[in-house]
């Protein structure tokens, strides 16, 4: 028997930036909720009203005001509203969702990010900013979560999280997860000296990037053919090439936007994947290199704690610690076997994440909740 249909919103705290996994994550669950016959629409600041102009740091005070604003004209046409995080925490605590049930989809929780930055940061950041994310934002995410229907999250850390802080209880709470694209599954991989890296992700310094900068350096000036491709870094590739020493910026080569065949391609041809990221919410990289049949070495971030084990489909090493990465880089380059049995073991662990499996398993968390 078909489900009912039902008028869905999605509303999102990031833009509408086709090169986002998180926004990509979305279109792919709307494609699924409306092959089911839903009516699904998504909506990010730039089609709020009264949310287009950026707010910066004060965007979590600023952009649920006009969420609520909005919320209070939209909800009597809608079945279910989905917000990203604290989006739509006022709207939720004053009413203005009316009838809709709510959901609370989380895609790395901020008090856990924050917690990464001040360790990162020595405790060197503005007051204003520690009095937003230390006292605000926990008490804009406590109501949304309690306020809401159902709160999703992306890892079981995340999850361990809210029921420790008593956010959420059990029965609202649920793991859902992104899932990678069959682009990006490759059927085989040669086998052949290791010689380039890849790395994946904004270069922004929360992604471990004065990690990788340090690491690699010290690889390349030992050996001479190694070579770096920095992927999806929204940074000006020269900005990023002139984080490297003058002697090794020849063998590093930034991309900063690439599309999904592009990116596919990069994973195909690279040797190795490194993710010296200090905190992720998910980490689709991640997926879309284990997909690739690629040896993958790894901080304990995001997915990595739930699908890779060390040894068996990964190197996991510590965070911020370039002497661990350069020496697990060192292990693979030198152990053909060791690259080999990483990589069939990743694969294995990402077909259990095909984004249209993870698809309809989402949706159906969505509307199959009461």
């Amino acid at each position: 028997m078909p489900e009912p249909s039902q008028r869905i919103a999605i509303v999102l705290q990031t833009p509408n930036d086709e090169h986002s996994s998180v926004y990509q994550t979305y279109q792919a669950l709307s494609q699924e909720l409306t092959r089911r016959g839903h009516a699904v629409s998504i909506h990010t600041p730039q089609s709020i009203p009264g949310a287009q102009r950026p707010a910066g740091r004060w965007t979590p005070l600023a952009y649920p005001i006009a969420v609520r604003r909005w919320m209070k004209r939209q909800s009597s046409h809608l079945d279910l509203v989905v917000f990203h995080s604290y989006a739509g925490w006022l709207a939720m605590a004053t009413g203005a969702t009316h009838s809709a049930r709510t959901a609370v989809a989380f895609h790395g929780l901020e008090p856990i990010y924050h917690s990464e930055l001040l360790a990162q940061s020595g405790g060197d950041l503005s007051w204003r900013y520690r009095i937003l994310q230390e006292r605000l934002m926990p008490m804009f995410l406590r109501t949304a979560c309690r306020t809401a229907d159902l709160v999703t999250c992306l890892n079981r850390g995340e999850m361990e999280f809210l029921a420790r802080q008593r956010w959420a209880d059990a029965k609202r709470l649920a793991l859902v997860a992104h899932g990678v694209n069959d682009a990006f599954f490759l059927d085989e991989r040669p086998q052949r000296p290791l010689r380039s890296l890849l790395f994946v992700a904004q270069w922004l310094p929360m992604k471990g990037t004065e990690t990788l900068q340090r690491s690699f350096t010290a690889l390349a000036r030992r050996h001479s053919d190694l070579e770096l491709t920095c992927a999806g870094t929204l940074a000006a590739a020269t900005d990023v090439v002139a984080c490297f020493p003058e002697d090794v910026r020849g063998r590093v080569r930034a991309l900063p936007r690439v599309d999904r065949n592009e990116l596919a391609s990069l994973y195909a041809r690279a040797d190795a994947f490194v993710f010296p990221s200090s905190y992720e919410g998910f980490g689709v990289a991640l997926l879309e290199a284990m997909a690739a049949r690629l040896p993958i070495v790894s901080t304990p971030v995001g997915v990595a704690l739930d699908a890779l084990s060390d040894g068996e489909s990964a190197l996991m090493i510590p965070k911020r610690d370039p002497d661990a990465l350069a020496a697990a880089v060192e292990r693979l380059m030198g152990d053909a076997g060791l690259r080999r049995r990483l990589s069939e073991g990743a694969y294995r662990t990402a077909q259990t994440y095909r984004e249209s499996d993870r698809m309809r398993e989402w949706a159906d968390t969505l509307v199959g909740h009461d």
